[in-house]
């Protein structure tokens, strides 16, 4: 089994030393001792779980917490500092970390709350009939392929997988994916599905959504 991505930006070199101690037999970490290496290698891959240190050389973890959040929102982020008191605690979890940790700090319950936010962030993950949607990443596959599909077309899709089997009619499809106030022209949902149905022909994954003249659309699986 694949091993969870952990990127973990942090400077002193006794505790890289204790992270790796800690993560080598279930984890995959990667160190960065300043913010430019961890940006650089974010834009090669995206990590699993992402944990931050706020004193850092080049830029501190708050503002490295907010770039993360302008891209993506369900990144787990641990921030583990030496800034113990309430203001810092409460900055870092209004900034969007998940998770806030004092050093000095126990490996056990480092690896507890690892192991915690990773299961939370699973909960955003829904596969079927070789369909993973990704809800951290916004991004739909096929039996590994990405789709490359758009925000748009990621809840549409999202919403018909969700209800297999059952006919979501336009009304409901309008109101999930483009709001209670949308009054654009309707054909707006027949181009986004007929753009889904070509992504996914492309990737091998057949036709499962179904035209139901006249009331809506439907997700059949295999």
């Amino acid at each position: 089994m694949k091993k969870p991505v952990i990127y973990i930006v942090e400077d002193d070199e006794g505790i890289q030393e204790v992270y790796e101690g800690a993560f080598e037999n279930d984890y995959a970490p990667y160190i960065f001792g300043n913010a430019a290496d961890f940006f650089e290698a974010m834009g090669l891959q995206k990590p699993d779980l992402v944990i931050l240190d706020v004193m850092l050389p080049d830029m501190d973890g708050y503002t490295i917490l907010t770039k993360i959040r302008e891209t993506d929102e369900r990144l787990p982020v641990i921030i583990v500092s030496a800034k113990s008191d309430e203001i810092s605690f409460v900055k870092g979890l209004n900034k969007g970390a998940d998770d806030y940790m004092a050093k000095p700090f126990s490996v056990l319950e480092l690896l507890a709350r690892v192991k915690s936010n990773l299961r939370r962030a699973k909960l955003y993950v829904e596969r079927a009939d070789g369909f993973v949607i990704d809800g951290n990443t916004y991004k739909i596959s096929y039996n590994g392929n990405d789709l490359g599909v758009t925000l748009k077309e990621f809840k549409l899709l999202k919403l018909l997988v969700g209800k297999v089997g059952i006919t979501v009619t336009r009304e409901a499809i309008f109101q999930e994916v483009w709001g209670e106030d949308f009054f654009g022209e309707t054909r707006t949902l027949d181009m986004h599905v007929a753009s889904l149905r070509e992504k996914i022909k492309a990737v091998g994954g057949g036709e499962p959504i179904v035209t139901v003249r006249g009331v809506g659309y439907r997700f059949e699986g295999k």
